[in-house]
């Protein structure tokens, strides 16, 4: 994987904070900064707020019978012959 540069403004003790904080660790700023971003969660990916109505009913559902990639516009399609018999 390629790497690029990236030019980022933040205040002067932050900047000092992140040196140090990546020198214990034993790294380089810009290898902090990727971890960092490594760590979050996806914001393509949605993941309800626990106890939340949507959560419980995802969790209703049983694992096998959860989609992983699937696609919407084909299964509306599909539904939708299948109800008025179109094939």
């Amino acid at each position: 994987m390629s790497k690029e540069t990236i030019n980022l403004s933040v205040e002067k003790d932050i900047k000092q904070r992140a040196k140090k904080i990546a020198r214990n660790r034993g790294m380089s700023v810009s290898r902090f900064f990727e971890m960092l971003i490594t760590e979050q969660e996806d914001p393509e990916v949605f993941k309800p707020p626990p106890g939340s109505g949507t959560a419980q009913f995802i969790n209703a559902i049983p694992e096998s019978d959860k989609l992983e990639n699937y696609d919407y516009k084909k299964l509306k399609k599909d539904m939708f012959d299948k109800r008025y018999g179109i094939e």
